[in-house]
């Protein structure tokens, strides 16, 4: 079978009758340089990139002081 253009599976889905997936089945664009941007690329498993792995780690860094500041549990 010959490989289609979007244009012509778009043209072939509307003539059928189907109807695309609700939710889209298109990726969004990765938010590089962002937390959820590292976790966009974990999750399509592909590297980070640098910005993205940056944030990732300062991220992590915030979290371990966040708890590492808190007090512990009272041992009276």
């Amino acid at each position: 079978m010959a490989e289609l253009t979007d244009a012509e599976l778009d043209q072939m889905i509307k003539d059928i009758g189907l109807k695309r997936p609700r939710g889209g089945s298109e990726l969004r664009p990765i938010a590089h340089g962002t937390f959820k941007g590292a976790r966009q690329h974990r999750y399509r498993k592909e590297p980070l990139c640098e910005p993205c792995r940056e944030a990732e780690n300062a991220y992590t860094r915030e979290r371990q002081r966040a708890r590492r500041s808190r007090p512990g549990p009272d041992p009276s």
